[in-house]
This record gives C-alpha cells, structure tokens and sequence, in this order.
C-alpha cells in the first residue's frame, strides 16, 4: 500500500471517529439544550448539566438555539468589511436599548466607514463620556474614543 493511501485512510478514519463521538453525545443531550463546548483540546456537543466545572477557564460555553446579540453580529460585519447598514441598525438598536462605551464606540466605528463623519463624532463623544465615568475599567477605550473623535473632526473637515 503506498504511504499517500495509508495518511488518507488513517485520516479518514480519525475524522470518523470524532465524528461519532459527537454524534453520541449529541444523542445523550436534551434536544433543546444543545450547547458548543470548546476547549483546548476538542468541540463537543453536550448538555448544561455534563457540563465539567473544574475547570471554568478553560472551557467557553455557546448556546446554539439563540441567536446572537445584535452589538456582536454589527461587531462581526464591521471586522469582515461586510455590508455595514445593517450593522449600524443594529448597534442603533442595542444603544437605544442600553448605550455601553464599548457598543457606542463600535457604532461610531461603523459611521466613520460609512464616511457619517458628524455622526461618528457625536457618537464618539457619548462613548468617551460614559468611558470617562467607568475609567478604571474603561481607560483603553477612553484613548480610543479620543482617537475617533479627533479622527471625525480632521474627517468633516476635508
């Protein structure tokens, strides 16, 4: 048997076989609460309650019957260079709801691409003040909303 065939069967049947391991634990869960557990070593399906509580850090947890948050989606779209319309709806949305420093930021992020300079100004300067009260926690995003504000003004400007 030459060596290239003997590598692909022995991927195949590695493939396989993690395959069926999540196929089994997808079995052994509740259908609605299916949930993505991503660690170091593997991706598995499991259920909320196997879920190993030693080590917490380690192990990040995704619901996969909800969809996401809008800020994360419009956060996604801007890092992709996706269509950023429907991004700024959506970060529209979440800071009509409750306006954070990091979501109104993202926003004014979006308006300056989308050449909203005025926008992205004002909305920069609403993230650097509530930024500004939250300072211990907030001091990168303080200099960032600085840097767009400043970045908007030099912008309307031209």
């Amino acid at each position: 048997m030459p060596i290239s065939t003997f590598y692909r069967t022995t991927l195949f049947a590695f493939g396989a076989g993690l395959l069926s391991i999540v196929g089994a634990q997808a079995q052994n869960s509740p259908a609605g609460a299916k949930t993505l557990m991503a660690n170091s070593d593997a991706f598995a399906l499991a259920s909320p309650s196997s879920q190993p509580t030693a080590e917490p850090a380690t192990e990040a947890a995704v619901n996969l019957s909800t969809p996401p948050p809008p800020e994360a989606s419009a956060s996604f779209y801007d890092d992709s260079h996706k269509d950023l319309s429907p991004a700024l709806a959506w970060m529209q949305e979440t800071n009509s709801i409750a306006p954070t420093y990091w979501n109104l930021y993202t926003e004014s992020r979006i308006r300056l691409k989308m050449k909203d300079y005025h926008g992205a100004r004002t909305v920069a300067e609403q993230a650097y003040k509530l930024a500004v009260k939250a300072m211990p926690v907030s001091k990168e995003y303080v200099l960032l909303s600085a840097n767009m504000v400043a970045q908007a003004h030099l912008l309307a400007q031209k």
